[in-house]
């Protein structure tokens, strides 16, 4: 079924892609609201849940707590779509560009931990569940504790960019604008099942950084 962005609702709509998702036009609100009764309006068929639990990643973790958990559960009472965002970091080491038909093998807490919420809420929610597994977004986020941000944040402050990895690896960048523009074209008609957000194109860390040292420079 289509809708229409009023018909789509973006809850933890705080972060960097919530905030782009309602800078296209799409309703948002605090992921609070999932808890309050009455909290998602009458008229919603599809919520995107752009929140982030902050202990995804860590020992700590318990989707039990995760509110996505809670954004699933009115979902499936109401007869909702759910768009999750989740990760490229699904499919761990696999390299760029990826289908949708490669095998989940995550190498790290927060790609696990992402990949256990997807098979949770497909179990319980089917076809009206739509998983986005997204590539590295960017956009210009000084302070964000991200790729681009710490890359943006030791330029300005050293004058240099350092890895911890080999500048050869190769990982799929897409914009933010972009990615929040897929996001909503796709809530407008959830397709159900699987679908990567990203470039397609693997693009090495280290000519990257030198695009943003050339682009600082000038």
């Amino acid at each position: 079924m289509s809708n229409d962005a009023a018909s789509i609702l973006v809850t933890g709509a705080g972060g960097l892609i919530g905030r782009a998702l309602v800078g296209l036009g799409l309703p948002g609100c605090p992921h609070t609201v999932l808890h309050e009764t009455g909290g998602v309006p009458a008229g919603v068929r599809t919520i995107i849940h752009a929140g982030r639990d902050p202990r995804l990643g860590k020992a700590d973790y318990d989707p039990d707590r995760d509110v996505e958990s809670v954004a699933a559960k009115i979902a499936a009472d109401r007869g909702l779509d759910l768009v999750m965002l989740s990760s490229r970091k699904v499919y761990g080491d696999a390299p760029s560009p990826v289908t949708e038909e490669a095998p989940a093998r995550p190498t790290d807490d927060y790609g696990r931990q992402k990949r256990a919420m997807e098979m949770r809420l497909q179990e319980r929610l089917g076809a009206k569940f739509t998983i986005l597994r997204i590539a590295n977004v960017f956009s210009f986020e000084p302070g964000r504790r991200s790729f681009f941000g710490i890359m943006l944040d030791r330029l300005r402050d050293c004058g240099e960019i350092r890895f911890d990895m080999s500048p050869d690896t190769a990982r799929d960048f897409i914009p933010l604008t972009a990615t929040a523009e897929i996001i909503r074209t796709l809530a407008l008609s959830p397709p159900g099942g699987i679908v990567n957000v990203g470039s397609g194109i693997p693009l090495a860390t280290g000519d990257l950084a030198r695009a943003v040292m050339d682009g600082f420079g000038s």
